[in-house]
């Protein structure tokens, strides 16, 4: 293969598919990019055995069609560094070599037959969601959903659609994040599925809006073992997480008797600086809720005390509870509204955060006990 392009446009296309690039394997192939020259341009692919991405890339001229499979980790760095506008890339047998002005790189190929079968988004889509949305409902929940657990169901995030709405949701057993909204097109009937986080989170990584001002659309197709994404000629492939998912709704309080509202910035701020004096042994904030005021305080010993003080509306009777500082915080770092509504019960039962709509956004967590 041997073909001119532009080197920004490859180096954005090596970037994205960089982050599906497996780090740590024992298939050196999974460290590896293929590329796939044809007359219709260049399309990148990488996969780490779960998610795949394809990327398309514009070429200036094509003079010989074919592929070739390069590592990413010797292929990135050289298109970084070179200065050029435009690069010569070609491959034989052993090698891929990279062309500027006055420069070349040959890099050893890995067998093209070795390659991991990638996933193609063959056929009409199943829905069709706007692209702000789905990228918001991913940021509202993927931080919540579990790491390294025997529980593999939860190490991933639930899709869960129901008529004309898709949820999504996740949970590691001590919080649990739901984010909703409206399909704009759907040829499928309801369903669920797991996504490993993974995925999500090349998702965010990868994916944006069109340039211009035409309107974001992602494609989504669901096969008996896969979930495939397009967008803007790129497409995402994930495996799904075997293994189901917990009854999550039975986790969601029905009824509450106090309630606050608190401006989310001026209640991220508070949490982060009474966070500052807890340690992995005491990690809690004690949360007072009274009239107008919510004092949160912390302590660790032999470090000290820390009290910061927030004006709220609240309804109920007065409430002393504790919560994992770390667990409020990257809810509140995700949430994009101005004011949050916490509904609470008593001091040994879930709280819950939402905006002004529970469809939009909910997310339940659990309190901690505290030693004072």
């Amino acid at each position: 293969m041997k073909a001119v392009l532009a080197r920004q446009e490859l180096f954005d296309g090596l970037s994205a598919v960089s982050t599906v690039v497996s780090g740590r394997t024992t298939r050196p192939i999974l460290g590896c990019v293929r590329l796939r020259i044809g007359e219709a341009g260049l399309e990148l692919s990488a996969t780490d055995g779960e998610a795949a991405l394809r990327v398309p890339v514009e070429v200036l001229s094509v003079e010989r069609p074919g592929e070739a499979v390069v590592p990413v980790q010797d292929l990135l760095p050289v298109v970084r560094e070179l200065d050029d506008a435009e690069l010569s890339v070609e491959a034989d047998d052993r090698h891929c070599v990279v062309c500027g002005q006055g420069s070349e790189f040959r890099i050893f190929l890995m067998a093209a037959a070795d390659f991991p079968p990638v996933g193609s988004f063959d056929g009409e889509p199943d829905l069709v969601v706007d692209g702000d949305l789905l990228r918001r409902m991913i940021a509202l929940t993927v931080y919540a959903a579990a790491r390294e657990t025997s529980r593999y169901a939860i190490n991933g995030v639930l899709w869960q659609k129901h008529g004309r709405r898709l949820f999504l949701v996740a949970t590691d057993g001590r919080r649990l994040a739901r984010a909703g909204g409206e399909v704009r097109a759907s040829a499928a009937g309801d369903f669920e599925v797991i996504l490993p986080s993974k995925a999500m989170g090349v998702f965010e990584k990868v994916f944006a809006a069109p340039r211009g001002d035409g309107p974001w659309e992602v494609q989504i197709r669901v096969t008996p073992n896969q979930v495939l994404l397009r967008t803007g000629g790129r497409v995402l492939s994930s495996v799904l997480v075997e293994g189901s998912f917990p009854k999550y709704e039975d986790v969601i309080p029905k009824e509450h008797t106090r309630e606050a509202r608190v401006p989310r910035e001026a209640f991220l701020q508070a949490v982060r600086r009474a966070a500052l004096l807890t340690t992995e042994e005491s990690r809690a904030v004690r949360l007072a809720f009274e009239g107008e005021l919510l004092v949160i305080t912390s302590q660790a010993p032999d470090r000290g005390q820390a009290r910061v003080d927030v004006p709220l509306d609240y309804r109920g009777e007065p409430l002393v509870i504790g919560f994992n500082p770390v667990f409020l915080t990257e809810a509140l770092r995700a949430i994009p509204y101005e004011e949050i509504v916490l509904e609470l019960d008593e001091n040994f039962r879930p709280g819950v955060l939402r905006g002004e709509d529970a469809e939009e956004f909910l997310y339940v967590v659990m309190p901690v006990s505290l030693t004072t």
